[in-house]
């Protein structure tokens, strides 16, 4: 098993990419514990997974102080974290830059970038006990390139890329590697597609939506010791869309 003897901690999205991820993490080995602000499972102490039972704490990851909670709660019962995947964002606010309103910003920025930072600050010190690990974030192509119609979601998404060069950096020496996941939007089905979703297939050369198994290998990949040299780095997992669209396009027009 890939993961066996870690502990990984998912931080968001308990029911989409975070899902995913906790249910492959888990069947390969590792110790998963997922947090998550889904009022739906507020009082749920433990996800099933499928024969997997998940602890599971509800916290916003973008309040320090809720996070820190859980960080020390997990110290008591972990006592160390092997892998982080900084999985919670907020969908995209449809504004262009000049309609942008200040709360878009904020929420934006919040959810999406603070968060990430957020989280490793609070679990940064049982990866060093832990004497490695591996962060990850999840970003899109929409932060790698911007994307004119969601201005501050790809501002928000887009300062995971300089957050993860320098975390890379200062965390190094510790032996903690740190890269981001720039996906396209992965949706739990392939069904009732909105029309901004066809027009992201029609411009995509695999010709589908993404799904949250197309980005949770990835994931595996970077939290694995398969990925003993990789860090710094961002990976693209949409379909090639990037490639035939540079990632901005008219999502009205779908070109």
């Amino acid at each position: 098993m890939r993961l066996a003897n870690k502990t990984a901690i998912i931080a968001g999205d308990a029911w989409g990419l975070g899902h995913a991820a906790a249910l492959l993490f888990a069947r390969e080995g590792a110790r998963v514990v997922c947090i998550d602000d889904n009022d739906d499972i507020r009082d749920a102490s433990t996800l099933r997974l499928d024969q997997f039972d998940i602890p599971h704490f509800h916290a916003d990851v973008s309040n320090a102080g809720q996070v820190q909670a859980v960080a020390d709660a997990c110290a008591k019962t972990l006592g160390k974290v092997d892998i982080l995947f900084n999985v919670a964002g907020r969908n995209p606010i449809r504004q262009t830059f000049e309609k942008t309103t200040l709360e878009t910003w904020d929420t934006m920025i919040s959810r999406n970038l603070s968060s990430a930072f957020i989280c490793s600050q609070a679990f940064l010190p049982l990866m060093k006990k832990a004497g490695a690990g591996s962060i990850i974030h999840h970003g899109s192509i929409d932060g790698l390139l911007g994307n004119p119609a969601i201005a501050a979601y790809s501002a928000g998404k887009g300062g995971l890329l300089p957050l993860t060069h320098v975390m890379a950096h200062d965390l190094g020496k510790y032996n903690i590697r740190v890269n981001c996941i720039c996906s396209s939007g992965p949706r739990k089905s392939q069904v009732a597609v909105s029309a901004v979703d066809k027009s992201r297939v029609a411009v995509t050369p695999l010709n589908r939506q993404g799904t949250p198994q197309d980005v949770a290998p990835v994931a595996l990949f970077l939290a694995s010791d398969d990925a003993a040299y990789v860090t710094g780095a961002h990976i693209v997992v949409d379909g090639g869309r990037i490639a035939t669209t540079h990632g901005c396009y008219d999502e009205e027009k779908g070109g």
